[in-house]
């Protein structure tokens, strides 16, 4: 581009300075309480590769599983040392999703919309038992999450075959009482309003892992696809959405809270080692170390 001037136009200047200053504005935006970019990196093993999902489990330890191994890990917070937490316990092409822990029993997430429970401190797959969602066509669930308010697990679709041109993400609700899925949906998240808030008509969200903060007890939903943090209540009212630098989030699909408000975020490996990321809950603003 030449130019006849040395500046721009007042009203072309005045434009492209709105333009900047808005881009910014909307990419260093984080949830109340945390600092999206500024989280504590920590490699994690090559067994973890793809890890696909994470869950506080108790002091210092989370939980992991990944979509190519059949066992469920240990993550150790302070040592940050991974070791096995079972034996395998699912066939080879399980294609384990996400993991949560509720009470005495551990809960795993097939993505075909299977979910399978064992008990804690169970190595093999003695005494597991299976639910399956009775979900006709082609489906795809990568986030699995308990909510005490619902008495249940909640499984969000990342594609479901119905779906289509419905321009929503649905909530599937298995109580835990009764170990029955609902027979309607528990909620649906409407897409657009994720894109209204994002101001971005091309934002995809996929969800591919969810967690409801321990303090305000709002859902915090990861898009890996699209690179998208979403705030909604608990019935998929959507409050916030939140750009994700790819750099920091090359493939966001672990989320978990310790009962403090800590967050983990996991990555599966893409241009590099899968990584484990720690974003400390500041309610006083001041800045926090690590565990």
């Amino acid at each position: 581009m030449s130019f006849q001037n040395k500046c721009l136009p007042i009203w072309a200047a005045f434009v492209l300075l709105l333009m900047t200053t808005g881009c910014k504005r909307r990419e260093n935006l984080s949830p109340d309480n945390y600092r999206l970019d500024h989280p504590q990196k920590n490699l994690l093993g090559k067994a973890l590769d793809e890890i696909s999902g994470i869950c506080f489990a108790q002091k210092n330890t989370l939980l992991a599983v990944s979509d190519s191994k059949e066992k469920i890990f240990e993550i150790h917070l302070a040592s940050r040392k991974l070791k096995d937490h079972t034996n395998p316990i699912v066939e080879s092409n399980a294609d384990l999703e996400d993991v949560v822990q509720v009470d005495s029993s551990i809960y795993l997430l097939e993505s075909k919309g299977v979910i399978k429970e064992i008990k804690d401190g169970a190595k093999d797959s003695a005494g597991m038992k299976t639910y399956v969602l009775p979900l006709p066509g082609k489906n795809d669930f990568e986030t699995l999450y308990y909510d005490s308010t619902a008495g249940g697990l909640i499984m969000l679709c990342k594609t479901c075959a119905h779906e289509k041109g419905t321009g929503v993400r649905t909530a599937y609700r298995f109580d835990l009482t009764t170990k029955t899925f609902d027979s309607t949906a528990f909620f649906t998240i409407d897409k657009s309003e994720v894109r209204r808030l994002l101001k971005n008509a091309d934002a995809k969200f996929d969800p591919s892992a969810a967690a409801v903060h321990p303090l305000n007890k709002r859902l915090y939903i990861l898009s890996s696809a699209g690179n998208l943090l979403v705030v909604a209540d608990t019935r998929g009212k959507v409050i916030d959405a939140y750009d994700l630098n790819p750099d920091v989030f090359p493939q966001a699909e672990g989320i978990a809270f310790a009962p403090n408000g800590d967050m983990y975020i996991s990555n599966e490996k893409k241009n590099g080692a899968p990584t484990l990321l720690f974003f400390p809950y500041n309610q006083s603003g001041k800045k926090k170390d690590n565990p």
